[in-house]
């Protein structure tokens, strides 16, 4: 694929700012390819070495975690119970306003 080509199909497709690459150098740096290689394993082991901190920061509260489960279960039951007795009482004031008991 020439450079001519992929201007051609970019332009095609509505990309009017040249080729996207500038394609084969002549053997020097290869564009800083390695340099750009380099960065990004350095990069990647940072980012090892923090999700390996957040694991370990996490299974630390674990415990937490069940706990505040358990409490959020107990109150999920409190509030239902009296969302349906409120329901049911103004169910029991609307049949006695209306004269259906």
């Amino acid at each position: 694929m020439t450079d001519s080509n992929v201007y051609r199909m970019a332009a095609r497709l509505g990309d009017r700012r040249g080729p996207p690459f500038d394609g084969p150098t002549d053997g020097g740096d290869n564009g800083g390819m390695e340099a750009r290689v380099a960065r990004l394993e350095a990069d990647v082991e940072y980012i090892k070495r923090d999700v390996s901190e957040i694991k370990t920061i996490l299974h630390g509260h674990a415990g937490k975690f069940d706990g505040l489960r358990d409490r959020l279960d107990r109150d999920f039951r409190i509030l239902f119970g009296a969302l349906i007795a409120a329901s049911l009482g103004l169910a029991g004031l609307m049949a006695k306003g209306f004269g259906w008991l």
